[in-house]
């Protein structure tokens, strides 16, 4: 096993430069799966998302397989 909990890979997506960190509000209903959407379609800028503020209690990790590189990153290979 590569990571002990997604907090752990969420860190190496972060050190990789995989992850972009959203603080702002976000409508979790439609305006998550807009911003999802345009940024996986950006070759240059396709990163995991984490949404920080849903307004519920807890953050979302979206698109955290969206490329080869993030998969090599989760199963822990080159």
């Amino acid at each position: 096993m590569a990571y002990r909990s997604l907090g752990e890979f969420i860190d190496a997506l972060d050190k990789a430069g995989e992850l972009v960190r959203i603080k702002e509000f976000v409508d979790p209903v439609l305006e998550i799966a807009e911003i999802t959407d345009r940024v996986s379609k950006t070759p240059d800028r396709n990163k995991a998302l984490l949404f920080e503020n849903t307004g519920t209690s807890f953050p979302l990790l979206i698109n955290s397989m969206g490329s080869e590189r993030r998969m090599c990153i989760a199963l822990g290979i080159d």
